[in-house]
């Protein structure tokens, strides 16, 4: 990637910083307890990450207490899986919530659909409480419903072969609305992506409620697919498909090298 092109790339992508992956405990699991041999995830997380996840816990497993293990992901978008952890409704057909926002995490532990995590009082300790300045973003829960993984960045991925034969140059929000982009953005609907519902979060933030909506109107306008789920955002725009997307800038770069695309 060129220089201009990185420069560009983390101009956009710094405004939105989230934490991507939370670890929620559904069951009654605690030391001492007789160990299941099924584990049953449900993620927004990328095949491509929460596959090796799986397949590296199956292997802690078995060399720690020589258990085989049978492991299983359910793929739901944030918003969705939260949907579905309601239907359940204390009968989870999951054992842990991989990912998504603390404030939807709260919301379940509200609902007493959560089960606190059963960590060492000292290793539960030296995990930050908030990371970031001015405003830091919050690492774990006070009651010990959630704790935060990790941090990734998210906001635009982009095709720059794509892009330089439309002859479209993005440096800021009000670029995705040129009319040479019409039909060349995808996304996904923000009521299945929380990575998409706060991107419009921050539109509207910027903008203001009446001024952000028309904002977003003309964005759809010049949006040429709304995926059934926030992951094939970077598939499509990958494989060229699509100039412009939303979505968590490593699952493209997982898709452009696994892919084997240019």
């Amino acid at each position: 990637m060129r220089e201009e092109d990185v420069t560009m790339f983390k101009r956009i992508i710094i405004m939105l910083t989230f934490l991507l992956m939370g670890f929620l405990c559904f069951g009654g699991w605690s030391f001492g307890q007789a160990i299941e041999n099924e584990f049953y995830l449900i993620t927004p997380v990328s095949k491509d990450v929460h596959d090796p996840a799986l397949k590296a816990f199956a292997a802690y497993v078995k060399k720690k207490y020589n258990v085989d293990v049978k492991t299983s992901a359910i793929p739901q978008g944030t918003p969705v899986a939260y949907g579905q952890i309601i239907e359940w409704r204390g009968k989870p057909q999951a054992d842990v919530f991989w990912g998504g926002e603390g404030t939807l995490f709260d919301s379940l532990a509200d609902q007493g659909l959560l089960e606190p995590i059963q960590l060492p009082k000292q290793m539960w300790d030296e995990i930050p409480g908030v990371i970031g300045k001015p405003i830091g973003l919050p690492l774990k829960d006070d009651k010990k419903f959630w704790v935060g993984t990790t941090l990734e960045p998210y906001g635009l991925i982009y095709q720059p072969k794509l892009l330089q034969r439309l002859g479209v140059t993005i440096k800021d929000w009000d670029d995705l609305l040129n009319p040479k982009l019409k039909g060349q953005i995808a996304q996904c609907t923000p009521d299945r992506s929380s990575s998409s519902h706060a991107s419009y979060e921050v539109i509207l933030a910027m903008h203001g409620w009446e001024k952000g909506w028309d904002w977003l109107k003309k964005l759809a306008a010049n949006t040429g697919i709304f995926t059934a789920r926030s992951r094939d955002v970077p598939n499509v725009v990958a494989k060229g498909e699509f100039a412009i997307g939303f979505a968590v800038p490593s699952y493209m770069a997982f898709a452009e090298v696994l892919g084997g695309y240019d």
